[in-house]
């Protein structure tokens, strides 16, 4: 499909019906299948459904449920101009309300294990004109398949543009309140493209599995789009697990996956990963947070495909890519590439803006000027004023470029550590700390500290017990400056994440400074 620049998001349901009619779009574990035609005119009647009860273009439409057939055909309402707005089931009642008065939905789409959630505050909601479930709970829900049955398979005639808002997806809050992204036609569809063309050559006959949450942008952008859109076959797992997954990749024959490096470390960790036959797999992309080099390296000897990584963020879409090519090179000899995420993107030009007091002059905050990025926060114009200036959206993102362009991402610019003067980057302690035979995850960040202002620490996940902090702090100093060596070393069962895997450091401070004040 090489004129998806040209199209919008209803375009892709339809001409992928015509291409590909009853060929299997999506399937579950339990076994159910949707067809591509079917997909489409179920796409068709939900539409329908919802501007015969009054919404209009424009209006948002929340989806608030695990990963599932359904969820697919609810991104499609922006075929009639409407708002897709993929919730995140993880966050508290009070979180979600939050994002639901900012967002306003006119119609809710949930599946039936949320509608309590919901129901709690539902009285918050006086916007939201109809309540849906999936599963057709009692009471005041409209039940989603009468919903559909009761309308019209008419294709809706939408007066659409390639730059009206698509899809309004929340960030993940990690820096302040949730801000909602407005990803437009056009920039889904050129992100889908560069994906295709540059990234992965995807084709029909490729299987996709998605372990990823729909209301994540990853979960979106790689199994919507291009995974749907280059007509491939995709195994739908409502919410990831190791076991699940390596035996949907087995029963399916999966040809290519998304994972986050968290999700990766599991699947190697897996006593049995070596009983299921993976032969069909030929790629593995990661991207959402950075993948530690030991653990790429377990992966690419584990696992006989090839691997590609990308960094973009919701607000940028993708930036770059570290091709299939370039992992060939690292295990050829030139490792030094497995700490890069690539070069950027036919559609994308970068530069670095400098920083102060920074030790190493090359390292800057990555600022980006591309057609894929998001058009603005949604009522939110002072925070988009913030992040877009002069045509650059700023990432907030710490960075590096080689002399062969390749990009590094050192850490968030919210993320460095001042400690002394002197700026520290989390990733490269990590990095280093995760060298050691007895960590299995590292988390670095910083503490409150009277003399230094910012110190560096650490909290571990033990490979096996007995490991002492003294002692892997003594490993640490054999390798890094003293500034950059964690001041204290704190063991943990598990790392505080988020739905893309990424670690929580706010929830790391504030949990380790009132343990700190506790002691004192």
């Amino acid at each position: 499909m090489s004129a998806l620049r040209s199209l919008v998001i209803g375009d892709v349901y339809r001409l992928n019906a015509e291409r590909f009619g009853e060929k299997p779009a999506f399937v579950m574990p339990d076994g159910r299948v949707r067809s591509f035609a079917e997909l489409y005119e179920r796409v068709i009647r939900l539409n329908n459904a919802l501007l015969d009860r009054g919404l209009k273009p424009g209006d948002r439409v929340g989806i608030l449920s695990r990963n599932r057939i359904e969820y697919v055909e609810g991104y499609g309402v922006s075929a009639s101009g409407l708002i897709a707005l993929p919730l995140n089931w993880r966050l508290a009642p009070r979180e979600l309300q939050i994002v639901l008065e900012n967002a306003e939905p006119a119609a809710l789409i949930v599946d039936q294990s949320f509608t309590p959630v919901i129901d709690a505050i539902r009285e918050a909601l006086p916007f939201v004109q109809h309540f849906i479930g999936f599963d057709a709970p009692p009471g005041s829900w409209l039940g989603y398949e009468a919903l559909l049955a009761g309308a019209s398979p008419t294709p809706i005639e939408a007066l659409i543009s390639p730059d009206d808002t698509a899809c309004l997806l929340y960030t993940s809050g990690t820096t302040g309140i949730p801000k909602g992204a407005e990803l437009t036609h056009r920039g889904l569809l050129l992100n889908c493209e560069a994906a295709i063309t540059e990234m992965f050559g995807f084709s029909d006959v490729d299987v996709t599995l998605a372990p990823m949450p729909f209301f994540h942008v990853g979960g979106m952008w790689y199994h919507l789009f291009p995974s749907f859109a280059a007509g491939c076959t995709t195994i739908i797992m409502p919410q990831f697990d190791p076991q699940g997954a390596l035996e949907l990749m087995a029963r399916h024959r999966v040809t290519n996956t998304h994972l986050v490096p968290t999700m990766i470390h599991t699947l190697l960790e897996q006593p049995n990963i070596a009983t299921f036959d993976l032969s069909g797999l030929r790629l593995m992309f990661y991207a959402a947070s950075s993948m530690p080099t030991e653990t790429l390296k377990r992966a690419t000897a584990t696992f006989a495909c090839n691997f590609a990584q990308g960094y973009g963020s919701t607000e940028a879409g993708m930036v770059t890519c570290l091709t299939p090519g370039d992992h060939r090179l690292a295990r050829a000899g030139r490792e030094n590439l497995l700490l890069a995420c690539g070069r950027t993107l036919d559609a994308v030009t970068l530069r670095l803006a400098p920083l102060d007091n920074a030790e190493d002059e090359d390292i800057g905050e990555i600022l980006v000027r591309s057609p894929m990025t998001m058009a603005r926060y949604w009522r939110n114009p002072e925070f988009t004023a913030q992040i877009m200036q002069d045509g650059w959206l700023h990432t907030g993102d710490l960075g590096r470029i080689d002399d062969e362009d390749y990009l590094s991402i050192l850490d968030r610019k919210s993320d460095m550590i001042v400690t002394g003067g002197e700026n520290v980057y989390p990733r490269e302690v990590e990095d280093v700390l995760l060298q050691d035979v007895d960590i299995a995850e590292v988390a670095v960040f910083d503490l409150p500290d009277p003399r230094w202002v910012q110190k560096v620490v650490a909290a571990v996940v033990l490979r096996s017990e007995g490991a002492a902090a003294d002692m892997l702090l003594s490993r640490a100093r054999q390798k890094l400056a003293g500034y950059k060596c964690p001041k204290h070393i704190f063991i943990t069962e598990s790392l505080p994440k988020n739905a893309a895997g990424k670690v929580l450091r706010k929830v790391l401070r504030d949990t380790y400074r009132l343990k700190e004040t506790a002691d004192v």
